[in-house]
């Protein structure tokens, strides 16, 4: 039974909620309260799954209710519903909430996002795991630039320059994108040196998740050896990104796949970020492991923390709210062939992407490596003729992209 709470100071909001969900989740043991103060007394003999907290209450506002209930219950999923608040109060919310609804918000949709984040919960078994994502102040929700530009996003009538205005204010971005689009494989006969161009380049989604990982990236403080480590695996996501979208070019798979999984492949590696901030000497471990008994790192994470890197990164990235297309393609990035399917989709790509761009890197290294891909798999969605030209690809995106690590 899982244990859902409800805050807001309006009687009558929580009645409506309590007739719509009682008749369509029966299942789910509900819980309210109209103030703060209520709320954190019903905390302290109950453990719960999911809060829901309206932002503006007397006395005690949803945030402040949420930043106590973040010490008590970091296990639990925080949900805020917000109408027109002040931009003080906004940046505030950035600490204690996973989640942003607006209000008024339709019963379904809050019922969505209930059932997602539950549904989130059987990725991480482990209690200790979940409260490692949910209760570090630094992912609690994504970073501020990122939270920007999808707000900016979400008005039908943003411009150009306001996305860049946003993307100019945080300088490591800037950085960042400016050496991505200046990297041969673009193409661009002539420099790229105005960050509006640049961000007509990238596109929509492959810019928030290039701002979602620098964001976290630049959070890190541990040992510089584990700093440039994160560095090397910034550059490396992104270039996974790069070869699945041109493998899925060529495979001619439909265009929302294609503008989709350069941001997936600089997603798939969020939970490293997560481990590497939170357990750097258990992970200097496992990589060390990986070295020397020659295993695969999602192995070694599952069973040094009970979940590896796709795990975590897809319940954080659930717990922000994206989609479930991209969260499953997360998840699973490293064993497609979990999944029902027969034929080639974004998560292949990703799959194979990540194997090939590790292989061409432990060869220029020096490394005799065997070939980690999954044969029986691309047999069965009936691609297995079609590796070598999608090494090929590889090939050429490794070689064009030392421009970034050694810009």
């Amino acid at each position: 039974m899982h244990h859902i709470l409800f805050v807001d100071d309006d009687t009558n909001i929580l009645s409506g909620l309590r007739r719509r969900l009682r008749s369509a989740r029966p299942e789910w043991n509900l819980h309210f309260a109209t103030s703060g103060e209520d709320a954190l007394a019903l905390a302290e003999n109950q453990d719960f799954d999911v809060i829901v907290s309206d932002i503006q209450m007397p006395e005690m506002d949803g945030i402040t209710l949420l930043e106590n209930l973040q010490k008590t219950h970091p296990d639990a999923v925080r949900i805020i519903l917000t109408g027109h608040v002040d931009n003080a109060s906004y940046l505030r919310t950035i600490g204690p909430a996973h989640q942003f609804l607006s209000k008024p918000c339709d019963h379904q949709t809050l019922i969505d996002s209930i059932e997602n984040a539950l549904g989130l919960r059987q990725l991480i078994k482990s209690p200790e795991l979940r409260t490692l994502v949910g209760d570090a102040k630094s992912l609690a929700s994504p970073p501020d630039t990122y939270m920007r530009l999808e707000t900016a996003f979400s008005d039908p009538n943003y411009s150009l320059d306001s996305i860049s205005e946003i993307v100019e204010s945080d300088i490591a971005l800037t950085t960042e994108i400016l050496k991505l689009t200046n990297s041969s494989y673009f193409a661009v006969p002539q420099s790229v040196s105005s960050v509006s161009h640049a961000v007509r380049m990238l596109g929509n989604e492959t810019l928030k998740a290039l701002a979602l990982f620098i964001g976290l990236y630049r959070g890190f403080n541990g040992p510089s050896h584990q700093a440039e480590n994160l560095k090397r695996l910034c550059h490396r996501s992104q270039q996974i990104g790069v070869t699945a979208a041109l493998i899925a070019e060529y495979e001619n798979l439909p265009r929302e796949i294609c503008h989709a999984v350069p941001s997936i492949g600089m997603l798939s590696h969020i939970g490293t970020l997560i481990l590497y901030a939170n357990r750097p000497d258990d992970m200097d471990a496992v990589t060390k492991r990986v070295e020397d008994e020659n295993i695969s790192i999602d192995q070694a994470e599952t069973e040094h923390f009970g979940a590896g890197h796709a795990e975590i990164g897809a319940y954080l990235l659930g717990l922000w709210g994206f989609a479930a297309p991209v969260v499953q393609s997360v998840a699973y990035h490293h064993r497609p062939m979990d999944l029902p399917h027969l034929e080639m989709n974004a998560i292949t790509a990703i799959y194979v992407a990540q194997h090939l761009t590790r292989e061409i890197a432990d060869r220029n290294a020096g490394l005799d490596v065997e070939s980690a891909i999954d044969m029986g798999y691309l047999t069965k969605i009936g691609k297995d003729t079609s590796l070598e030209e999608w090494r090929n690809i590889a090939g050429v995106v490794s070689e064009k992209y030392g421009e970034l690590t050694n810009a």
